[in-house]
């Protein structure tokens, strides 16, 4: 049974979010894309410069894995709020590591490799602490569990010109 009182997903982008991905980049990397997800929305833009767009909405469960039971999140710690940003302090890595493995399989510029990466300089700048444990299980664990849990995101997609 549904609880009508509840979310799907943990956090909400509010706003648009950009990091600049040039250096995981191809080194002739000199155009720009879009990212739909399954229904069509746009979700992720890559720009010429490198600055990689996540869009305003983009829904994500945080650090994975997590599940719900009787109101109550249980699974992988976000950390503690950032002085900065007061949003916990992986919640711009676990947004742009999701967001970069919902397009893998859509032509993203990336590799796994360096997603996974990217996930751990985000970590790395916003001082979260067990960065490394977090690191070393996406390496391991990252492609297993992707497979896995691609039903919940309906990680089907396309690449379109920007």
């Amino acid at each position: 049974m549904s609880d009508k009182s509840s979310v799907r997903w943990v956090f909400v982008l509010e706003q648009d979010y950009v990091y600049n991905l040039s250096r995981y980049l191809p080194n002739n990397w000199n155009e720009g894309c879009a990212f739909l997800d399954s229904k069509g929305n746009r979700r992720l833009e890559i720009h010429p410069n490198g600055d990689a767009r996540v869009l305003a909405d983009y829904a994500w469960d945080g650090c994975t894995p997590k599940f719900f039971l009787f109101d109550i999140v249980i699974g992988t710690p976000d950390g503690i709020p950032n002085k900065i940003t007061k949003k916990p302090k992986a919640y711009y890595a676990s947004l742009l590591h999701d967001v970069l493995y919902q397009f893998l399989d859509a032509g993203l510029p990336l590799s796994r490799k360096k997603a996974d990466q990217v996930f751990l300089n985000i970590m790395t700048r916003d001082q979260f602490a067990p960065r490394k444990i977090y690191y070393a299980v996406v390496r391991i664990l990252g492609g297993m569990v992707r497979h896995i849990t691609r039903w919940k995101r309906s990680y089907a997609g396309k690449r379109v010109p920007l």
